[in-house]
């Protein structure tokens, strides 16, 4: 697996200009080219009430209107829902026309879908944390249904854990039975967990596990990404 940098000087758009005609590789012909948006504008939507007429609608009842965003959908057949995410409008037109059958995702759908079958294997609920630099996902699950999901802004350690705590008491989650993993900014993960856990029983930080054939294409390869390799979606 390659890494293409963004030039921090250039707009977005002529960045990613500069890094397709330098890397010919983008252009090719693949069997599956995942196009995999990090953001935390998103909702979901269950399939029986989801009109993908009204699809802008319903997501900017979520968020704040944003005429720079398209908004897309993605279906996810083995829950019964659909996400709902915005993405640059003209980073979308670009690689919409510059790759070969691109399907858009949100990145935290591979995540979703891989707790979602892992919780069908124990009865605790599971509660799993993707902490970044400056926001987090909250994802929680129990016996295969969805119970929580949602993204959040934070300035320090604090906010994470007050976030955490508030979440845990909205989902009735057991601090004695119940799991809370994370993963991500390990720095963060690891002084978060080290007060999480006096509060919480079974807590532990996920570091990417990778099969063979993952840890020769790239070792440091996120969960994420590896969740879409071994669950697809």
């Amino acid at each position: 697996m390659e890494t293409f940098l963004f030039d921090p000087i250039l707009p977005a758009v002529d960045s990613l200009h500069h890094i397709f005609f330098a890397n010919p590789c983008l252009s090719f012909i693949y069997q599956s080219f995942y196009v995999m948006n990090v953001s935390a504008k998103y909702t979901l939507v269950a399939d029986p009430v989801f009109i993908d007429q009204e699809k802008e609608r319903l997501f900017f009842f979520c968020h704040p209107k944003d005429t720079s965003l398209k908004v897309l959908v993605q279906p996810l057949r083995s829950m019964n829902v659909s996400i709902l995410f915005g993405m640059d409008k003209d980073i979308y037109a670009f690689l919409f026309r510059s790759l070969a059958n691109p399907q858009f995702i949100l990145s935290l759908s591979p995540l979703m879908v891989a707790w979602i079958k892992k919780s069908r294997m124990i009865f605790p609920k599971l509660m799993h944390v993707v902490i970044n630099t400056y926001n987090m996902d909250v994802l929680c699950v129990e016996h295969g249904d969805l119970l929580f999901v949602n993204s959040y802004n934070y300035e320090n350690h604090n906010d994470v854990i007050y976030y955490l705590m508030y979440i845990c008491k909205q989902t009735g989650f057991n601090q004695l039975e119940d799991y809370l993993t994370v993963s991500g900014d390990k720095t963060v993960c690891l002084s978060v967990l080290s007060v999480i856990s006096k509060y919480v029983k079974k807590t532990d930080y996920l570091q990417p596990k990778l099969n063979n054939y993952q840890a020769a294409v790239d070792p440091n390869m996120s969960l994420d990404m590896i969740a879409l390799l071994e669950c697809g979606l």
